[in-house]
């Protein structure tokens, strides 16, 4: 870097400059308003001023003061001598009969022509004054500069550096930022959490790649070491062994369509196709179609729904998704002769809607992580259950895109709860169709 490309020799000559410049232009008014006051005096007090020997003569100032000059014997304009610290005193005095009308004074600022050696002398001891003023000024000013811009680059500086270790794919780089609140000091703390940010976020790439090939080798191995054996003769390919097969592939197709909707989601990508719908029908709906399901496990299904309408403005096909995958949850983790229920309701110009269970319920270290993809609380059921990992995230993209939120919690009697909040259907858009 060139040391005019410094931020301090910046500044310190600025500072510098601002100072020469203060000075200059403190002695030029200095200058000028002295000429412009002995200008604005009469003709008779300049001629005065311009003489060390003052002389009585005629004097003309004011109304007032003229009326009374006029009624005197004797008007005296008289110069001081000497001028004290840089003012000059003008004493104006009219007499009558020995009696003293007016005694007024005068004070002057600046020096005016015609002064005498020894307040010419003082003149120059006071320039001479002012201009070691003014170099003291620069060299305190430069002094100042260096030492404020020296405070402000190093950080600057220390922000320069971790960018471009951060560039250089360094994630783990922070900086320290200074415990004030100017703007350089937030400049290092939102760098930091920038940092952090891009950090988190790589970890979280990189774990969801790592749970991706996971999860893409498990169904790929079960293929190819059944196909195999059927190759080798091991196993006979029978209709069983087909459905086996058949499992498998869907479970493929169902991981990348998962994976394919959270893409879409994150490229924001995703479009919904809302129209009015009745949130008790696509709910009754849904429970109907996990009724086989849900009677091979010995798992009651109930409904507990409102008798009012509950109008939402939603996509049915993604609003289907996110039920159906809260139900399959559920399902999955109630126990035979256990109980799922769906129940939905309106409060506070929302609708919602839940899903119960009579399960195990969530680990309290758990629940802040249920909605994370790939995140399992039970890592070996949810594989033979069929699962993917990824329900619960879709859930939470798909309601948050409808504007809603999904939280999860336990019951106090046993099991976990997932509940749902979407916004309603403004007035006068009714939901279709009924809940039979």
């Amino acid at each position: 870097m060139k040391l005019w490309d410094r931020l301090e020799v910046r500044l310190a000559l600025l500072m510098a400059a601002v100072a020469v410049a203060t000075n200059l232009i403190t002695f030029g008014l200095t200058a000028y308003q002295g000429q412009k006051e002995f200008r604005y005096l009469p003709a008779s007090v300049r001629a005065v001023l311009q003489d060390p020997d003052a002389v009585p003569l005629p004097f003309d100032l004011s109304k007032e003061i003229n009326r009374q000059l006029l009624n005197a014997d004797q008007v005296i304009v008289q110069l001081a001598p000497d001028v004290v610290q840089g003012e000059r005193v003008v004493m104006l005095r009219a007499l009558e009969g020995g009696n003293v009308l007016i005694a007024q004074q005068f004070t002057l600022r600046a020096p005016v022509p015609g002064v005498s050696r020894r307040e010419a002398g003082f003149l120059a001891r006071l320039q001479q004054s002012l201009t070691w003023a003014t170099l003291a000024s620069v060299g305190l000013g430069i002094l100042m500069a260096f030492v404020f811009a020296r405070r402000l680059a190093r950080p600057l500086e220390a922000i320069s550096q971790g960018a471009n270790r951060l560039a250089r794919g360094e994630l783990a780089v922070r900086i320290p930022a200074p415990r004030s609140n100017d703007e350089v000091s937030l400049l290092a703390r939102n760098f930091n959490a920038m940092a952090e940010s891009l950090e988190r976020l790589e970890k979280e790439r990189r774990a969801m790649i790592a749970d991706i090939a996971h999860e893409l080798r498990t169904p790929l191995t079960v293929l190819q070491g059944r196909l195999e054996a059927i190759q080798d003769g091991v196993i006979r390919l029978d209709e069983a062994e087909v459905a086996r097969l058949h499992h498998q592939t869907r479970l493929l197709a169902r991981l990348v369509e998962d994976l394919r909707t959270l893409s879409l989601v994150d490229a924001g990508r995703l479009t919904l196709e809302r129209q009015p719908l009745e949130l008790r029908e696509v709910l009754a709906s849904a429970t109907q179609s996990f009724r086989t399901r849900a009677e091979a496990r010995g798992v009651g299904l109930e409904l507990d729904l409102p008798h009012q309408p509950i109008a939402l403005s939603a996509d049915p096909d993604r609003l289907a998704q996110v039920v159906g995958n809260l139900l399959a949850n559920a399902l999955d983790h109630a126990p035979p002769r256990g109980r799922v229920t769906v129940a939905a309701g309106q409060e506070d110009g929302k609708a919602w809607f839940s899903v119960a269970d009579t399960g195990p319920g969530i680990p309290e270290e758990a629940l802040p992580k249920i909605f994370d993809r790939f995140y399992r609380v039970e890592q070996s059921r949810n594989r033979q259950t069929g699962g993917t990992g990824l329900g619960l995230s879709i859930v939470r993209a798909l309601v948050e895109l409808h504007g809603g939120r999904v939280s999860a919690c336990n019951r106090p009697e046993g099991g976990a709860v997932f509940r749902v909040e979407l916004p309603v259907a403004p007035k006068g858009v009714e939901g279709r169709g009924a809940v039979r």
